[in-house]
């Protein structure tokens, strides 16, 4: 997953324990059988829908809560205002495909449960999954992310000996440092005008690299990355090579 996507969507980990969660959600719901379910014969059936409707239903709310938030922030609105319209949205999208395989496993639902009635359905299942995203993974980043800066503001609040990276994430940058990191909005050129002491140097469009933070180089073809002391890789684009080789940083017997 590239920087950008990861901090858009949110990182594997993140998704990882987000459809764990939705897994155990699903065992129970199936188990409990909410909406008139608990009358489906077939238990192991039942509980494999709403295991199936959890884990979709995670991905779908997951993906519509960060991106609308994203697109909100761009336009100057609030996050928070996106959340009743993904829910309702993100409802219509769910609620055919559920709705058709339910039928196929219990035709007599098509008879006892109208199409309204089953968005409405989904639309309750949806909205505690939509608020929870929206707390746990959009809200805890947006306070995390520093104001505005104007462009011609000073350096970064973090020491600037201690920055090992930065990194374009979106519209923001990732500032890592030593000791954790924080981002910040605005374009990566006006942080790193914040660096001058340091001894850095941008390694791609969206990537300055102190040399302090490298501890190995490695070679994929043609293609080039700078191995950093917290686990990340640094591209290297073809336009930074010899600027990179003339610092000394590309050194032959670096390459792994």
């Amino acid at each position: 997953m590239t920087a950008h996507a990861s901090s858009l969507l949110g990182t594997p980990r993140e998704w990882a324990v987000d459809l764990a969660v939705g897994v155990g959600i699903g065992l129970l719901l199936g188990l409990m059988g909410p909406f008139g379910s608990f009358f489906n014969d077939n238990p192991p059936l039942r509980i494999a829908y709403w295991v199936g409707g959890m884990l979709s239903g995670f991905l779908l709310f997951g993906c519509l809560t960060r991106l609308a938030a994203a697109g909100a922030r761009r336009i100057g609105a609030p996050d928070w205002a996106t959340v009743p319209l993904v829910i309702l949205f993100g409802g219509a999208i769910q609620a055919p495909p559920l709705r058709a395989t339910a039928v196929a496993f219990w035709p007599q639902i098509a008879h006892a449960v109208s199409p309204l009635a089953w968005y409405g359905q989904c639309v309750a299942t949806a909205t505690p999954i939509v608020i929870i995203y929206y707390f746990l993974r959009v809200r805890r980043l947006s306070q995390g992310v520093a104001p505005l800066v104007p462009v011609d503001a000073g350096p970064p609040t973090v020491d600037p000996g201690a920055i090992l990276y930065l990194r374009m994430e979106d519209h923001y940058v990732r500032i890592r440092a030593e000791h954790g990191s924080r981002l910040e909005m605005g374009p990566l050129g006006r942080v790193m005008a914040g660096l001058a002491g340091v001894e850095g140097l941008q390694t791609h469009r969206s990537w300055w690299v102190a040399r302090r933070a490298i501890v190995g180089v490695e070679r994929d073809g043609r293609n080039l990355r700078l191995r950093l002391i917290d686990g990340e890789t640094a591209p290297v684009s073809r336009a930074s090579v010899a600027k990179l080789r003339a610092a000394g940083w590309l050194a032959d017997d670096n390459l792994a």
